[in-house]
């Protein structure tokens, strides 16, 4: 089993949960935000574990999601985390 903990920063926590679930998850529980949730694919699973204020500046505030992803072997966790990768990826301009 493969493990890793995600640290998210200024995407919001409703973003997430429809990205892994547009990598082929599905939500198990209730529909409200209500931490922690669970998200499901072939392979693999995600948990949102907490949500938290992160301060940069004394002006500036982000909110910081922390996601738990376990796969069953190493090519599983690759492709869940190329695929949400590509969807968590911000362009600065």
């Amino acid at each position: 089993m493969v493990e890793e903990t995600l640290e998210l920063r200024g995407i919001p926590l409703s973003h997430l949960i429809t990205y892994l679930e547009e990598c082929g998850g599905k939500r198990l529980g209730g529909t409200d935000n209500a931490l922690p949730i669970t998200i499901r694919g072939e392979g693999w699973q995600a948990e949102v574990q907490r949500e938290e204020t992160v301060t940069i500046t004394s002006r500036f505030h982000v909110q910081a999601v922390f996601i738990h992803v376990r796969a069953h072997d190493q090519p599983s966790f690759d492709r869940l985390l190329k695929q949400f990768r590509m969807k968590v990826l911000r362009v600065g301009g």
